[in-house]
């Protein structure tokens, strides 16, 4: 994120993520699974801001900077602005979490990160809210409230929050993908980011692995997080993996298609993130990144994105450089 004090209130850019590993461990008794992920926050944003209100009243108005649906059926853009948005969630629960009358607030989303893609769109915009939203009505300087609330409002929230190291934000997640420990990457990536016109439900895509069945010869990220430190880029394409992707396919045939168009390009790897139906191919710089991005986008079909790893100061250090008005 990289937060700022606006006229009135606050705003941010908030980053998505990309899984670049992915495993899948077992099924928990809450009925979540265990997890073990390595997420890279990258630089396809939204931009939130938050103004008070005179009432108690908090009301979403969302804008689209590239809202054009490829089809009919395309579902991209059709998010909520009303209670069942995680952002409203999110305010809600930190108003009741701080314990003060109640306040009101304006949220304004500008969104670019496309719904139903696995890219942690709504997961980064409710970490987003909850920092602004402490911001907006306290006079506090911290981000307790907002980690306190993240793992109760979602899985990949507590990333966009706790995932910072030496700039960049990569961690390796696990639990139900709550439990945060930044590791170290020596350089920045780029990639292209590809979506279709179809998205995944996340809970029809792991039901899907349930018929498939978990494998039983599990694999781990050491040899990702080694070449992540070490710089060896071409070695990072080679780990790329998601135990999901499998289940995606069954539930979604653009999974398959967007791994053909990728694979025209001379790419280092390519992979599913999160539970689709993004996919995302690791370029050896921003140049063929911008090259293979424009030529998908030139044949119509599909969304691409020219991404780079995500790097701001963390949480703390900006809150603490913003004078906090209550």
């Amino acid at each position: 994120m990289i937060i700022e004090k606006s006229s009135g209130g606050f705003r941010v850019k908030v980053p998505c993520k990309v899984n670049l590993f992915l495993e899948v461990l077992g099924k928990r008794s809450d009925n979540y699974h265990s997890l073990d992920t390595v997420m890279m926050a990258v630089s396809l944003v939204d931009d939130l801001e938050i103004t008070p209100r005179e009432d108690d009243q908090l009301k979403l108005s969302i804008e689209f900077a590239d809202g054009i649906p490829l089809d009919g059926e395309d579902h991209a853009w059709r998010v909520p602005a009303d209670q069942s948005n995680l952002i409203i969630r999110a305010l809600v629960r930190l108003r009741n979490h701080l314990g003060q009358p109640a306040r009101g607030a304006n949220v304004r989303l500008i969104k670019r990160i496309p719904a139903m893609a696995g890219l942690g769109g709504g997961s980064a915009d409710a970490a987003a809210a909850l920092i602004l939203g402490t911001l907006l009505w306290t006079d506090r300087r911290d981000a307790e409230p907002a980690l306190r609330l993240a793992s109760e409002l979602g899985s990949d929230i507590n990333f966009f929050l706790e995932s910072h190291r030496d700039g960049f934000w990569l961690a390796r997640c696990t639990g139900r993908g709550e439990l945060v420990e930044p590791v170290y990457c020596s350089q920045p990536l780029s990639f292209v980011i590809v979506h279709p016109p179809r998205g995944c439900g996340t809970r029809d895509v792991f039901a899907g692995l349930q018929t498939l069945g978990i494998p039983l010869d599990r694999t781990d990220p050491y040899e990702l997080l080694k070449a992540l430190g070490s710089g060896g880029v071409a070695a990072i394409g080679g780990e790329l993996l998601n135990r999901l992707e499998s289940a995606a396919e069954r539930t979604n045939k653009w999974i398959a298609t967007g791994r053909n168009w990728i694979d025209r390009y001379d790419h280092l790897g390519q992979c599913m993130s999160g539970s689709g139906s993004a996919r995302f191919c690791l370029c050896t710089g921003a140049l063929q990144a911008e090259k293979i991005a424009t030529d998908i986008r030139s044949k119509g079909g599909m969304r691409a994105y020219c991404v780079e790893s995500w790097q701001s100061p963390g949480i703390e250090e900006q809150i603490r450089g913003i004078r906090v008005v209550s």
